[in-house]
């Protein structure tokens, strides 16, 4: 097995994930300065929708994204240098230097509020930029193997992968409401994805899980958050790895469509159902409320249970999907249904404590 033209051994691999966990330790145990020193700091009396009382840090991302970007970058000098570069090499080093920009387009939103506009003009060109300079990464053909269906996007591959992105990073986003569970759906779907893609791809999935246990082993203590330059950079990392792994042939073990959206669908629903919720009252789109999946699983059945019942609506589909090239629809068709299903049983409960007057949005 080989990653970018150098070898890779079990002790190169240990290494990768040994001091990725190193590295996110260090930024999770000095997360309070590195916070102050950054203003990056969450303040719960600044938002009219937090649920917590005190004062966190908010960089959960860094912890995550820092040591996977120095890993992978570094990776991608030493081909350069010490083995022939190739196309792996390149197509990494850019990923890495791109997803940390994204990163920082996120702590720009932490520390100064950015508008849902500038976010979009900002993030959307740079999607476009990327996958137009890496087009392993776009979404030219959409695919249903259960029923034969093939369909080439032609001209508007580019600004459809980039709405993709731009959608899933939204979703990811509105998920990151309670400890842990933007970080659990990550380690999901970066083992998920591990199975599709390359050798160099699936160590650096490795590294971010090691980061991705040690950070979430403080976020669910609420030691720290993962703040939107966690939640942008995951959501584009994870993102641009099931585009890569959709654009791979079915030879070469390549996820189809219907697949890849079975995968990320839970959080895909709960957003588009947001959305239409807040247009039909006269909300923006973007407003913060109380009412995504996780609020809801929450007020049902506390969130100790709750995080595991969502982590299981999530995997399910997965697992469905997963088990074989032709089961893309079926898991689809399973999220959809288990999403249906979590909607109406915390509807009906929001509705009873609304009527009593318990489990009210704090």
């Amino acid at each position: 097995m080989e990653m970018m033209g150098l070898p890779i051994s079990i002790s190169m691999l240990a290494g990768h994930v040994a001091t990725s966990a190193i590295l996110s330790l260090l930024v999770c145990l000095t997360a309070p300065y590195i916070g102050r020193a950054l203003g990056l700091i969450d303040d719960p009396k600044a938002k009219a929708h937090s649920l917590h009382e005190r004062k966190t840090p908010l960089v959960g991302g860094i912890a995550v994204l820092l040591p996977w970007g120095i890993l992978t970058g570094t990776d991608a000098i030493l081909v350069e240098f010490l083995s022939q570069p190739s196309d792996a090499s390149h197509r990494n080093g850019w990923l890495a230097v791109f997803i940390l920009a994204i990163g920082l387009v996120g702590a720009l939103d932490d520390r100064f509020h950015l508008t849902a506009r500038l976010r979009l003009a900002v993030m959307g060109p740079m999607f476009m930029l990327f996958v137009f300079l890496n087009p392993a990464f776009g979404i030219d053909t959409l695919s249903s193997p259960a029923f034969g269906i093939s369909v080439a996007l032609g001209f508007f591959a580019l600004p459809f992968t980039a709405l993709c992105l731009l959608a899933f990073t939204n979703a990811v986003n509105m998920t990151d409401g309670r400890n842990g569970l933007v970080i659990g759906l990550s380690l999901i779907w970066c083992l998920t994805l591990s199975f599709y893609v390359p050798a160099d791809f699936r160590v650096m999935l490795y590294a971010v899980m090691a980061s991705l246990l040690v950070t979430g082993f403080y976020n669910v203590r609420g030691r720290l958050f993962l703040g939107d330059n966690g939640t942008y950079g995951l959501a584009a990392l994870v993102g641009l790895t099931g585009l890569y792994a959709h654009g791979l042939s079915p030879e070469a073990g390549g996820t189809s469509s219907t697949q890849l959206a079975a995968i990320f669908a839970i959080p895909g629903l709960d957003m588009f159902r947001l959305i239409m919720e807040r247009a039909s009252r006269g909300a923006s789109p973007m407003a913060g409320d109380h009412d995504h999946l996780h609020h809801r699983l929450e007020r049902h059945i506390g969130w100790r249970l709750g995080l595991p019942v969502y982590l299981a609506l999530a995997g399910t589909p997965i697992l469905i999907a997963c088990s074989a090239p032709d089961m893309g629809t079926p898991g689809l068709i399973s999220a959809i249904a288990l999403y249906s299903a979590a909607w109406a049983v915390t509807r009906r409960h929001r509705q009873r404590s609304d009527l009593s007057g318990r489990s009210q949005p704090r």
